[in-house]
């Protein structure tokens, strides 16, 4: 399989609202990281729950000049109500003077054991040659999540 998809892990959303009451700050500063990936990803939404475990191993993590192991930290977090919705969003990530391919990258908790929050796909894998890797996010947000029947 591939990677085919954008989502949110499940488990992590479980542990949220059952008696473990694991609970993770969206709108923190320095706990979220975006961990990037190539094609060698195939993200199961129900059972992936950390970086560097399964298909989230750093043996698949992107590599190359400018791109750290372990991702960039997610900053200037917003989580706002929109129309019946929960939208997360942050600043955009720009990877300067970079040589490297991604396909998408994964939403991490960094504070809380490194749990898998959710996977964002790009479509296809992009690459910089000693260029600036820019994701700009949609202007929905990261995600956003439905809470109307």
């Amino acid at each position: 399989m591939a990677w085919t998809a954008s989502g949110l892990m499940v488990a992590a959303h479980i542990d949220k609202w059952d008696d473990s009451q694991l609970a993770t700050d969206l709108t923190s500063e320095t706990d979220l990281k975006a961990a990037f990936y190539g094609s060698g990803v195939t993200p199961n939404f129900g059972t992936d729950t950390a970086y560097n475990a399964g298909t989230w191993a750093t043996a698949n993590e992107s590599a190359g000049a400018g791109y750290s192991a372990g991702g960039l930290l997610v900053v200037n977090t917003t989580l706002t109500h929109a129309t019946g919705s929960m939208k997360f969003d942050a600043d955009n990530f720009s990877i300067p003077d970079s040589t490297i391919i991604a396909e998408g990258y994964l939403l991490y908790d960094d504070a809380h054991a490194d749990r898998a929050l959710g996977a964002v796909w790009f479509g296809e894998p992009f690459e910089t040659q000693d260029g600036t890797f820019l994701v700009t996010h949609d202007s929905l947000g990261i995600f956003l999540l439905d809470l109307t029947p």
